[in-house]
């Protein structure tokens, strides 16, 4: 006996009152059932009194088709048909012909319905049902497919009563009774009744057998369409023990996978540990990382094959500084699951906290052979940008720079073009990422050091001023006031400089480099004041006096200028890595006033410096 696909009726063609595939199918899929209101009760015997309205077709003429007979252990005889070469109607008239001669062979009656039911002709095959149980009223697969058939065509109660006399009759006790009335009672909308049935049959159904989680799946499902998710949570907690000791227990077959259940109490675990790694999610996002660790090492506990749960797991110990357990977890999930991303991210990250980058690098390139992750692409990049490799950097986020890609993927291609020198290649990008993330102020922070570096000093104002006003900083207010300087608005600079100082008043370079400024805009009672500052923050120093000594020259204070010129002398020397920055005296009555710096550059002499500090290219964004 079989049952045919997608209606769930057990076909008399091979024994399923037995063990093997074919009674473990007939099991496990009942036939589908839809909700819809209830009938009014009708007796059962009711449904027999159809017999005598119903008669049997003959056979057409032409349907002759090869058959076989099987002779089955107790003696009967099964006719069966070639299904590559025969029809179901063909089938449907050959039974028939068949039942015209013998109408007391309830095997056929049991088969004819089971085609009718195929072709959803559900009262034909009611119909032959019920000359199927009237020929043997003790054969329990015959009520069993009556009750399924009762329940198709809404007669909930007539399909209660049949299956009744399946469990009755049924030599192994009808395992999938409760499974069975609880899925009519619930096409019925009796929620209460099948949940009352549901349960009757997992106390009956002990020791757990595959039926048994067969039963925790129908009781599952009316939960969740009940929407009461603290029944399934309480239902889950309860049942997953039983589900995971048996599937433990199925370990030592050669096929666990083909036993009976290990579908159904696989299917249990795995809802607990989707549960408890949903739950873990939201533990962190509640930032109670704590938490969350244990319910992610509940969830390995139960399904150690599950290949995403350690590599949480590693998340987790990583935030909360526990750096031996996330390496504990990583080595576990590259014994359990080597091709799985996910393991390979797991241990870049490990790696990358330890800063053993080429390590990470190793780890993130594997993941990349398995799986190409955009993620990985640009966790690729950021660590060859971090290991000085620029060129391989730049191959690397290039590829993944699409007019969609995210801003902090483009400023990070940015950034390996910057650790190459190319500087007007950087800008474009660069801009973009100012225009989608303006907020940013590492971007323009960058920006303004490209086009600072391309010589694109007046440009570079802008961007300077953005990062500044997003985050106050007084090297960012130095770098400012050099570029505004450098593009000759004297003016900006002073400005720049003095918001450097607020911020750092002990910036000597800040200082020196306002004086300067003060004598580019012949504000020399200003400068004097500035140098003066300047010589309280380094001392006496030979740039600090001569320069004073030059701004009295400019005002006419010439004995002033003298004592600065000779204060000078007196503190000539020059400290490692000091620029002398003056004004030449003797081109003082050439070009009074002017503010040109001299003798081998023209401008700051601290700029290059500058320039060569500002231009290191920044931070890759992690």
């Amino acid at each position: 006996m079989r049952r045919t696909p997608g209606n769930g009726l057990l076909d008399r063609g091979s024994p399923v009152c037995g063990s093997g595939p074919a009674a473990d199918a007939a099991q496990r899929n009942p036939m589908t059932l839809r909700r819809r209101p209830p009938l009014a009760i009708a007796g059962r015997l009711a449904a027999l009194s159809l017999l005598a309205a119903w008669g049997v077709a003959a056979p057409p003429a032409s349907a002759q088709a090869p058959a076989r007979i099987d002779t089955l252990a107790d003696g009967t005889r099964s006719f069966h048909y070639d299904d590559q070469q025969v029809s179901a109607e063909e089938k449907i008239a050959l039974l028939n012909a068949k039942l015209v001669k013998n109408p007391a062979d309830g095997r056929s009656w049991n088969d004819l319905g089971v085609l009718l039911a195929g072709k959803e002709d559900y009262p034909a095959a009611r119909d032959a049902f019920i000359r199927a149980v009237q020929c043997e009223r003790t054969n329990g697969d015959y009520h069993r497919n009556l009750g399924l058939v009762f329940s198709r065509l809404d007669m909930h109660d007539m399909a209660v009563a049949e299956l009744g006399e399946y469990r009755r009759f049924d030599q192994f006790g009808g395992l999938d009774y409760w499974r069975l009335i609880g899925s009519a009672q619930r096409k019925a909308g009796q929620a209460d009744d099948a949940r009352r049935t549901y349960r009757e049959g997992l106390a009956e159904l002990q020791p757990p057998v595959g039926e048994t989680f067969r039963v925790v799946q129908s009781l599952f499902e009316l939960e969740t369409e009940a929407a009461d998710e603290q029944a399934v949570r309480d239902l889950l907690a309860e049942q997953t023990p039983a589900a995971r000791a048996f599937l433990d227990g199925l370990k030592e077959k050669e096929q666990p996978e083909a036993e009976d259940g290990w579908r159904e109490a696989s299917a249990v675990v795995n809802h607990r540990v989707g549960l408890l790694v949903d739950d873990g999610k939201l533990l962190e996002q509640s930032g109670l990382d704590a938490e969350a660790v244990a319910l992610y090492q509940e969830a390995y506990r139960l399904t150690p094959e599950r290949p995403d749960v350690l590599p949480r797991l590693v998340d987790v110990f990583l935030k909360l500084g526990r750096a031996d357990e996330a390496t504990a977890a990583a080595v576990q999930a590259q014994t359990d699951h080597p091709g799985w991303t996910g393991t390979w991210i797991a241990t870049g990250k490990v790696h990358e906290k330890e800063n053993r980058l080429q390590e990470a690098l190793d780890a993130y390139s594997r993941a990349w052979e398995i799986e190409k992750l955009e993620d990985l692409r640009v966790a690729i990049g950021n660590l060859h940008i971090r290991l000085g490799n620029d060129d391989q950097a730049a191959e690397w986020l290039r590829a993944g720079v699409t007019p969609d890609t995210k801003p902090e993927v483009v400023y990070n291609y940015a950034v390996s073009l910057m650790r190459g020198e190319k500087w007007l290649a950087a800008i474009p990008p660069l801009r973009t990422v100012t225009r989608e993330r303006p907020e940013m102020p590492q971007a323009w922070m960058a920006l303004a050091q490209c086009l600072q570096a391309s010589g694109r000093h007046a440009e570079a104002v802008e961007p300077f001023e953005q990062a500044l006003l997003l985050q106050p900083d007084a090297k960012t207010a130095f770098l400012l006031a050099s570029a505004a300087q450098k593009a000759g608005n004297a003016e900006k600079a002073v400005e720049a400089y003095l918001q450097a100082l607020a911020l750092d008043p002990k910036y000597v370079k800040a200082q020196y480099n306002l004086a300067l400024a003060y004598m580019d805009l012949k504000k020399y009672d200003e400068a004097v004041v500035a140098f003066d500052g300047l010589i309280s923050l380094e001392g006496p120093t030979y740039r600090a006096h001569n320069n004073q000594g030059l701004s009295y020259f400019y005002l006419g204070k010439y004995d002033q200028a003298l004592e600065g010129f000779r204060d000078g002398a007196r503190s000539r020397e020059v400290r490692s890595g000091d620029e002398q920055h003056r004004h030449d005296p003797g081109q003082a009555g050439q070009q009074e006033g002017s503010g040109r710096l001299v003798p081998e550059s023209e401008g700051l002499r601290t700029w290059p410096e500058e320039v060569a500090q500002a231009c290191r290219p920044p931070s890759c964004w992690f």
